[in-house]
């Protein structure tokens, strides 16, 4: 019987009696463990409750009509986890180039066969002995290990067969312990069994296992503690790896060489209970204790800018991350070239120390195939810039540009090999001043004109004046045509934001797309995509790179007349005098240099049908030089890489194609001859006029000083004379011209 009710107090309400209030620290802490060690060991009798199940119903009876019954609660198997692998770069002779992986953690997959056989045994023997005649679980297992961690209080028997461990790895995660878990882990082993034979399941265990040192697999643990591939293990080395999945951290040899070794221990005592090795060569195995290498797999890459390159080509090719993507790159890189290319661009860039040189890059390309066989992005390590690209990020090509210039002048019929152009003081009436605005003078390089000279001259005296006039004679819309269809493709705004400057090389190229461009005219107007990759294979070794075809991008004349003018060292003596550094003794070689304003930048280009090789000097900051030019800051390195790779073979130069025709200075495109073009003095001055006129279309602006309708595409035509005795104006009767300013 209860007392009397008792009336509550008059007044307020106490103050609230926080949590642990007037309870000392250590005896709140032991509550709080306490707690914890309830919440572990309801947490923990759960497990092990499933996993007695488990193993009852595997083990009295009933068992596998039970799972048939889970499976089906527990649905669909979820997509395995792809585990990143390393991917292996070679160069074309098979010579390793680099290793690419995710930052801390090496996986290099390899058949089972590529695995020592110690390693097997030795793993089987310490994981799961009953391996090869065992389902996905191992009822004794499991109850064992229940049992046992019920009466210690902890998770402290493993009972996961291999096949777990590789479902755990595969698609279940490092996720906390729970009933759900187990029970997918479990779930998933079955279906591993059923799907993969015996063999395939140790092979993909021992290609994912985590080793430690952020090694997974054996072949990276192998290369990682010994140096040397898994398939060389012996029997010491083996089962020490063999150990260490168990607890990489804890086993650290390392670090913990006491715990490695007593593991390495039970490795060899499991392997001699199993008959997997012998006692006598589980002693000596014991006593051997080999030596560790560094502790990681040394980072390989050769040659950084060629690495980047194949790793952008897979992505744009093939829309894949090479890093951690198990593929095997074969590029077409030749390394003896590389690295003689590597070390020509490094001697010649601290041999301009005085003249301010920091950097250098060089592309050599088959124009056979166009594959690239050598790609150098910078001067090297301890060079400003070393971490920047420089064969690949876009710089003035200065006066190489008059390679489209001239080729699609020829092409166009607008010119031929000995028309006469005048190198005169000349200027535009736009395109001058900081907004474009004002008149546009036109300089040489030297201080001196040379008067009535023909195009073989012009171009391969890198001549200013006359390239403009045949840039105009042209018409910019088609410089840019030629351009693009050469591999220019960082040229893509519209035609009429580039000016009269274009033929001198104002607006940046990469140096690889010039050296693109080589290979046209080296390969006879033929287009082969410039490329860096051989092969590409997955994980099972299947191609994935499809092959590339070319096309028709130049007319095979116009090559040809190219390659007359700039293989013929008479046709630039004036200029470079004769025998200069863009000649080869031994070979005929088409050259051409590119010097741009303020020295920022030297450019050589050079060819024959076996070989192209652009190369660059100057500074990644775009701080100038002091007085070097593509003759003498470029062309040195394009000479010693061009003579050492062409060697002693033939140059391979055609026959004239049809179309062609010799004549005693050169050589005439069908249509042309030594007249064609305007004549001498007719460019030598525009001024504006009042006949001269202007006007817009889509791609440019065109001009035109013709006393009749140059036929142009929205020519408003020539406006009426100032009265009836002025004559036509302009600089020449019959004149007609039109070139596109840029706004």
């Amino acid at each position: 019987m209860s007392g009397p009710l008792r009336r509550p107090p008059s007044g307020p309400l106490p103050p609230r009696r926080r949590l642990g209030a007037g309870v000392h620290p250590a005896v709140l802490t032991r509550r709080v463990a306490a707690g914890a060690r309830r919440r572990s060991r309801l947490h923990l009798a759960a497990l092990v409750a499933a996993a007695l199940g488990v193993a009852g119903v595997l083990l009295w009876g009933g068992g596998q009509a039970v799972l048939a019954l889970m499976d089906d609660q527990l649905g669909a198997v979820p997509d395995s986890r792809r585990l990143p692998a390393d991917t292996v770069v070679l160069d074309r002779h098979g010579g390793l180039i680099a290793v690419l992986h995710p930052p801390g953690e090496r996986r290099i997959p390899v058949a089972l066969a590529q695995i020592a056989p110690e390693l097997r045994r030795g793993t089987v023997a310490v994981e799961d002995r009953n391996f090869w005649n065992e389902g996905a679980v191992d009822a004794t297992r499991l109850a064992a290990a229940a049992w046992t961690d019920l009466v210690r209080g902890g998770a402290v028997q493993g009972a996961s067969t291999i096949t777990e461990q590789l479902a755990k790895v595969l698609y279940v995660g490092a996720s906390p312990r729970t009933v759900e878990r187990k029970l997918r882990e479990i779930f998933i082993a079955r279906h591993l069994a059923r799907t993969l034979s015996r063999a395939q399941v140790l092979e993909e265990y021992l290609n994912d296992i985590n080793y430690g040192h952020g090694a997974y697999g054996a072949e990276a643990a192998a290369r990682t503690y010994f140096g040397i591939p898994a398939a060389r293990l012996d029997l010491a080395r083996a089962s020490l790896l063999a150990g260490l999945p168990n607890s990489p951290a804890l086993l650290d040899p390392y670090l913990h060489p006491g715990a490695a070794r007593a593991r390495q221990r039970a490795v060899l005592a499991a392997m001699v209970d199993t008959g997997a090795a012998s006692p006598d060569a589980a002693a000596a195995a014991l006593a051997e204790q080999p030596a560790l290498v560094a502790g990681a797999m040394a980072d390989v890459d050769l040659f950084p800018t060629v690495t980047a390159r194949a790793v952008r080509e897979v992505r744009d090719r093939l829309g894949v991350d090479a890093v951690g993507g198990g593929l095997r790159i074969t590029t077409t890189v030749d390394s003896g070239l590389q690295r003689f290319s590597q070390d020509a661009v490094t001697a010649q860039v601290d041999s301009m120390a005085a003249e301010h040189a920091g950097d250098g890059a060089l592309v050599a390309v088959d124009p056979r195939s166009g594959e690239v066989l050598a790609d150098v992005g910078g001067a090297g390590p301890g060079h400003a810039g070393s971490q920047i690209d420089m064969a690949s990020r876009p710089r003035s090509p200065g006066s190489i540009f008059k390679l489209f210039t001239y080729s699609a002048a020829l092409e166009a019929r607008r010119l031929s090999m000995l028309s006469p152009l005048r190198d005169v003081p000349f200027s535009l009436p736009h395109g001058g001043g900081d907004d474009g605005g004002g008149r546009y003078q036109v300089h040489d390089y030297e201080p001196r004109y040379r008067g009535t000279v023909t195009v073989k001259e012009a171009l391969a005296g890198s001549l200013n004046v006359p390239a403009v006039k045949a840039e105009l004679l042209t018409g910019i819309p088609d410089v840019l045509r030629m351009a693009r269809g050469l591999g220019v493709t960082t040229l893509s705004r519209p035609d009429s934001a580039y000016g009269a400057s274009l033929t001198l090389g104002t607006y940046p190229v990469p140096l690889e797309e010039i050296a693109q461009a080589a290979t046209v005219l080296a390969a006879q107007g033929w287009f082969r995509p410039e490329h860096v990759l051989l092969s590409v294979r997955d994980r099972g070794g299947g191609e994935l790179l499809g092959r590339r075809s070319g096309h028709r991008a130049l007319d095979p004349g116009v090559a040809f007349v190219m390659n007359a003018i700039l293989a013929d060292d008479a046709n630039r003596a004036a200029s470079f005098g004769a025998r200069s550094a863009l000649t080869i003794p031994g070979h005929l070689v088409a050259a051409k240099t590119g010097t741009t304003s303020g020295f920022r930048d030297n450019l050589t280009v050079g060819w024959t049908p076996r070989l192209a090789v652009a190369t660059w000097v100057g500074n990644a900051d775009d701080r100038p030089m002091r007085n070097t030019t593509g003759l003498s800051g470029a062309a040195p390195i394009w000479n010693a890489v061009m003579g050492h790779a062409l060697g002693a073979g033939g140059d391979g130069w055609p026959s004239p194609p049809a179309g062609v025709r010799p004549v005693a200075e050169g050589w005439l495109l069908d249509g042309t001859d030594a007249q064609t073009g305007a004549e001498p003095g007719a460019l030598d001055e525009l001024a504006p006029q009042a006949a001269c006129r202007q006007w817009t279309r889509a791609d440019g602006l065109l001009w035109s000083c013709s006393p009749a309708p140059s036929g142009l595409d929205g020519d408003p035509g020539p406006p009426p004379p100032a009265s009836p005795d002025a004559g036509p104006s302009g600089s020449g009767p019959g004149l007609s011209l039109s070139f596109t300013l840029g706004g």
